[in-house]
C-alpha cells in the first residue's frame, strides 16, 4: 500500500474528521502534545493532528529535513514505544503507584517542548526481545513467570511490584529497545543513546522480579554489546537505590565492571544491599564497586567528588569498550521513595555533569537507560539535561559543583571505598593517602570541645571521667548528615543525637502504599496461586515439558 504524503493526509483528515469548533481543534491537538514521540516518520505513518500541532509550535523543521532517514554516526538515538504506557497498576487507589505511565509522558513532553525529541534525536524502532535473549540474563522460570502475567488482569511479584495483562509485553519492549540501542551504538551507527523505557530493571535479579523491576534492561544491554564485540562493559548506576539485581548478575564476571552510588545507611535503606565490602566473588573481586552513602541529603558536590576519586579512576584503569548508565533520577528533590528532601540534593546540573564525565570514556559510546525517579518535574528536567549532553551540549554550569568541597559524610564514604578497592585497583593508593591527610586535617576537634565542657558543668566532679564519652565522634557526618528511621506509626523521625530531639515529618506515601499492597496481596494470594498453577500446568502439558500430574510441579514452578 502506497503511503500518503503530508498534503494528502491533511486533506483527507480535513474532509473526514473536521472538528466542529476552533476550541475543539485546539483541545484535540493539545492532547497530542504528550505523544509527539510517534510523529509521522518514526512509525512510517503520518499523524495529521500531531504534525499540525508540531508545525504550529516549530517542532517539525528538523524532523522534516531528516525525513526519518537512517541514523548517522553523529546522532543520538532515543528508544521509546507508547505500548510501555499500558503497564500500570490494575486497581485504582487513592495513592497511585509511583512507578506509573505518567513518568514517561512527563519526560516525553519535556523533550518535545525543548525540541529535543522528536527533532534532534533519531528514534529506534521497538521490538519485543526474545526469550532466548532474556535467558542470557534470567532463568527460564523467571521469564515464564513474567510472561504468564499477560493472562491475568492483576498480579504482584512482591507487595510493590505489580503486573497487569500488558506488563510482560512492556518489559519485553523495554529490554528489546535497550538491546538494539546497545548494538546500534557499539556498531557506530549512532553516537550514543537514551532508553526511555519502563518498567525499570536494575532490581531484577537472575530469578526474581522486585522493586518495580521485571527484566534487567541494563544487564541485557551489556551482554548484547558483548555479543556484538565489546570485550569490556562498564555499568554505572546512580539510582538512589542499589541495583542489587545487576550486581547479582555480574558479581562473578570480570568483563563487566559494575559501579553503584546509592543511599545505604548501613543496610537500612532499600534494598539493603550494596555495602562497600561487596566487591565481587569467584575471582571477580574488584569488579563490583559500591559507594554507599551513609545518610540522606547527598548532593551534586558529593556525587562529583565520588566520580573524581572513585568512579573515573577505576573506570579508566578498567578501560571499557562500552558504557551503560543505569540512570535513576530518584536522588533528586521531592522524590518520594528517595526521600531526598533534606539539605543537598542532586540537580539536573549534577546529572548532566556526571554524564559529561563518563562521555570521555571509550570514545563516547554510551547508553543511558532510565531506571527510577518518580517526581515528574525532577525526572523530566533531569532526563532532558542528560540527553542534551548526549547531543553535545555543555553540561549546565549553574552551580560550582566541580570545585565545591564535599560533605564530611561523603569524604568518609569515599575513603572507605578507596581503602577497600585499592587492593584491586592500585592506582587509587596515591589519591587515598592525600585524601586521608585532608580528612585528618579537617577533624572537628574544636566543635567537640563545647560538648565536653557542657558535661563537666552539668554535674558533680564525678562526671568528669565520663566527659570523653560524650565528645562528638570524630568520624561522625557533618551537621547535614542526619540519620532517619521510622516510628511505629510510620512517621519519619530524625536522629535524636544529631538534632537534639525527635522531629516528626509527614508520613511518606510509600509507607501507606506498602501497607495497602500487603493487604491486597494477603487477600488475593491464594486465588492468584491457584490460577498461576493452573496456567503453568496447561502450558507445560501443551509443550510436553511436564506430565499431566499436578504433583510433578517442581519447587521452582511455585515461585513467583
Amino acid at each position: 500500500m502506497k503511503k500518503k504524503s503530508k498534503d494528502e493526509a491533511l486533506k483527507n483528515w480535513e474532509k473526514k474528521k473536521k472538528p466542529s469548533s476552533p476550541k475543539r481543534v485546539e483541545k484535540s491537538l493539545k492532547k497530542k502534545r504528550g505523544r509527539l514521540y510517534i510523529i509521522v516518520k518514526s512509525q512510517g505513518v503520518w499523524d495529521p493532528q500531531a504534525w499540525m500541532f508540531c508545525k504550529d509550535n516549530g517542532l517539525t523543521q528538523v524532523e522534516e529535513k531528516r525525513g526519518g532517514s537512517s541514523p548517522s554516526t553523529s546522532s543520538t538515538a532515543v528508544g521509546f514505544d507508547e505500548r510501555m504506557l499500558l503497564h500500570s497498576e490494575f486497581e485504582v487507589k487513592e495513592l497511585p503507584h509511583v512507578e506509573r505511565p505518567d513518568r514517561l509522558r512527563a519526560i516525553a513532553a519535556s523533550l518535545a517542548t525543548a525540541g529535543v525529541f522528536p527533532g534532534r534525536c533519531f528514534p529506534i524502532h521497538a521490538r519485543e526481545i526474545t526469550k532466548q535473549e532474556l535467558q542470557m540474563v534470567h532463568t527460564s522460570e523467571h521469564v515464564d513467570a513474567v510472561d504468564i502475567t499477560s493472562q491475568l488482569h492483576n498480579s504482584y511479584f512482591t507487595s510493590d511490584t505489580y503486573a497487569n495483562e500488558y506488563s510482560a509485553r512492556a518489559a519485553r519492549l523495554a529490554a528489546g529497545l535497550c538491546a538494539d540501542l546497545a548494538k546500534e551504538i557499539f556498531s557506530g551507527r549512532v553516537k550514543n543513546g537514551f532508553a526511555l523505557v519502563r518498567p525499570p530493571g536494575h532490581h531484577a535479579g537472575i530469578k526474581d522480579a522486585m522493586g518495580f523491576c521485571l527484566h534487567n534492561n541494563a544487564a541485557v544491554a551489556a551482554l548484547v554489546a558483548q555479543a556484538a564485540g565489546a570485550r569490556k562493559v562498564l555499568i554505572v548506576d546512580w539510582d538512589v537505590h542499589h541495583g542489587n539485581g545487576t550486581q547479582e548478575i555480574f558479581e562473578k564476571n570480570k568483563s563487566v565492571l559494575y559501579i553503584s552510588l546509592h543511599r545505604h545507611e548501613g543496610g537500612k535503606f532499600y534494598p539493603g544491599t550494596g555495602a562497600a565490602n561487596e566487591v565481587g566473588t569467584n575471582g571477580a573481586e574488584g569488579y563490583c564497586v559500591n559507594v554507599p552513602w551513609s545518610c540522606s541529603g547527598v548532593g551534586d558536590r558529593d556525587y562529583i567528588y565520588a566520580f573524581q576519586h572513585v568512579v573515573l579512576p577505576i573506570a579508566s584503569a578498567f578501560s571499557p569498550d562500552f558504557v551503560i548508565v543505569s540512570a535513576g533520577f530518584d536522588a533528586a528533590k521531592g522524590d518520594p521513595p528517595g526521600c531526598c528532601k533534606i539539605s543537598f540534593i542532586v540537580t539536573p546540573a549534577g546529572y548532566s555533569r556526571m554524564t559529561q564525565m563518563l562521555g570521555d570514556l571509550c570514545g563516547g559510546k554510551m547508553l543511558v537507560i532510565l531506571e527510577g525517579g518518580y517526581n515528574l518535574r525532577s525526572i523530566s528536567s533531569s532526563a532532558t539535561a542528560v540527553i542534551k549532553v548526549l547531543l553535545g551540549e555543555n553540561a549546565e554550569n549553574d552551580l560550582p559543583i566541580a570545585t565545591a568541597p564535599p560533605s564530611r559524610a561523603c569524604l568518609r564514604t569515599v575513603l572507605e571505598v578507596m581503602k577497600i578497592q585499592m587492593k584491586f585497583w592500585p592506582s587509587l593508593a596515591t589519591s587515598y593517602s592525600k585524601l586521608l591527610s585532608e580528612w585528618e586535617a579537617s577533624r572537628p576537634e574544636k566543635r567537640a570541645e563545647p560538648r565536653r565542657e557542657a558535661v563537666v558543668t552539668q554535674g558533680a566532679v564525678d562526671a568528669a571521667p565520663d566527659a570523653e564519652a560524650v565528645v562528638v565522634d570524630e568520624a561522625a557526618p557533618s551537621e547535614f548528615a542526619f540519620n532517619f528511621s521510622y516510628s511505629g506509626d510510620g512517621s519519619l523521625l530524625d536522629d535524636k543525637e544529631a538534632c537534639g530531639g525527635t522531629i516528626p515529618l509527614p508520613r511518606t506515601d510509600y509507607v501507606a502504599r506498602e501497607k495497602m499492597y500487603n493487604e491486597v496481596v494477603a487477600k488475593s494470594a491464594s486465588r492468584f496461586e491457584k490460577m498461576r498453577k493452573s496456567i503453568v500446568l496447561e502450558l507445560n502439558q501443551v509443550s510436553g515439558i511436564l506430565s499431566a500430574d499436578p504433583e510433578t510441579l517442581t519447587d521452582s514452578d511455585d515461585e513467583i
